[in-house]
């Protein structure tokens, strides 16, 4: 039986891959630092190995395997953040550990290499231009630490595949959305506020979105022979502005919708407008909205479709799932914070519930 190995398993990608795998009845192994909380894996049939990606002797035992090349490793390990703020982490973990891994697979000589990367690593087009699928990446001619850490070890792969004969295959998804999201992704964080009611100006802007578990079909697709050696697949669905975004939610949710906007001279965080929210103390909105800042063009999944099967579903519905998932689990962890052990999520199972695992 073939092997799995997945890095990034309690992420939201990562762990969504995981359940998707066991559904179809896949022998997994993930990797996991000894610090790590993994209360998303809890109840799974999985085998935890420790271990640290930016160390590679740490990851022994989670690439000690009988029979590599019948082996197929699933790199979702990664670092987002989307800020100003430079983090070095983002750059260590998103190069430098998937450096790590993919050295690795080549000396074990792993049977196949699933990279989850990013469309934001993915120069843009001329405007109005959709984005295409790419085969070569450079972290100069993209916008923001994690688009550039992306990029550049995207290249490394690629480079790896071409010097070496790694057999690897590149996912690149848009911005995900969905169920298994166990921490407060960016996006997370912005549907907990409007939950909460503590989103009360919305922001020019948009991004593309995809399914989390559509992702994860793609990425099983891939694995199973179709993904073609050293090719770039962008997963991506539909571009959505900020104040369809939040439209969307409001129609979900039934709660009051966020009309007000803020004006781009107040987003800079310069001049007057660092002025501003500095004498009126109050909380520059883009901190709450860095999805929907970086420049997002319309990206093309036509490879995928073809070639992977990629099926996009309507996003209205992964919208509902999301916030379904977000108000299941804040109820899940009230109670469990206040001592009540007999919550369960059995009514809901998104995997199984969309028909794509």
């Amino acid at each position: 039986m073939t092997q799995y190995l997945v890095t990034g398993a309690t992420g939201q990608i990562g762990n969504t891959i995981v359940r998707m795998l066991l559904d179809n009845g896949k022998q997994v192994r993930v990797l996991v630092h000894p610090e790590e909380d993994t209360t998303p894996l809890a109840g799974l049939p999985v085998e935890v190995k420790y271990g640290d990606l930016l160390v590679k002797d740490s990851m022994k035992d989670f690439f000690d395997l009988e029979d590599p090349r019948n082996a197929i490793l699933i790199h979702a390990q990664e670092r987002n953040v989307i800020s100003e703020k430079t983090d070095l982490m983002v750059r260590r973990v998103n190069v430098h550990g998937t450096m790590n891994i993919t050295d690795i697979c080549v000396k074990k000589k792993i049977g196949k290499m699933i990279y989850i990367g990013s469309a934001r690593a993915i120069p843009l087009e001329e405007k109005g231009e959709p984005v295409k699928d790419v085969q070569y990446f450079d972290r100069n001619k993209v916008v923001g630490d994690y688009a550039k850490s992306k990029a550049e070890a995207t290249q490394y792969i690629l480079d790896k595949v071409t010097l070496n004969g790694l057999n690897a295959v590149i996912l690149l998804p848009s911005l995900v959305v969905g169920p298994y999201e166990y921490g407060n992704s960016d996006i997370i964080s912005l549907i907990r506020d409007y939950l909460s009611g503590d989103l009360k100006v919305s922001i020019p802007g948009g991004v593309d979105f995809t399914d989390v578990r559509d992702v994860a079909a793609g990425v099983l697709e891939a694995a199973e022979k179709k993904g073609q050696k050293g090719t770039c697949y962008i997963l991506s669905n539909t571009y959505m502005s900020t104040q369809d975004f939040l439209h969307h939610l409001h129609e979900i949710t039934g709660r009051e919708e966020v009309t007000k906007r803020v004006p781009n001279w107040l987003l800079s965080g310069k001049g007057i407008a660092q002025l501003y929210y500095k004498i009126t103390k109050k909380t520059n909105p883009k901190e709450k909205y860095g999805p929907f800042l970086s420049p997002e063009p319309l990206y093309e999944s036509e490879r995928a479709s073809a070639e992977l099967n990629y099926s996009k579903r309507d996003m209205r519905s992964s919208l509902e799932d999301t916030v379904e998932w977000v108000e299941t689990k804040d109820k899940e962890d009230a109670l469990s914070s206040s001592g009540f052990t007999g919550y369960e999520r059995s009514k809901y199972d998104p995997v199984r519930k969309a028909g794509n695992g």
